[in-house]
């Protein structure tokens, strides 16, 4: 199969590196990644029409291990406001 080896893809040795932002990406450390929730408190988030949960977002950010997910909002909230 060309572009392959027994079936696995071939990546490039290096990746592709942006001539006018040379400075690569890095990934966010599971604190950086779950400080992306809101920090109100949930009254707070309350008082101003949005979801005691979420607070707007829609999606939680949860790691553990390195492993980063979007967790979908558990109190199905309407996209982040408060129920009513």
């Amino acid at each position: 199969m060309p572009g392959s080896d027994q079936g696995r893809p071939v990546y490039p040795a290096h990746p592709k590196i942006d001539e006018e932002n040379p400075i690569m990406p890095h990934p966010m450390t599971d604190q950086e990644w779950e400080a992306q929730n809101s920090s109100l408190s949930p009254d707070e988030a309350t008082a101003r029409g949005l979801c005691w949960c979420c607070q707007s977002s829609g999606i939680l950010y949860t790691a553990f291990g390195g492993v980063q997910r979007e967790v979908p909002c558990p109190e199905k909230c309407d996209n982040g406001k408060a129920r009513r």
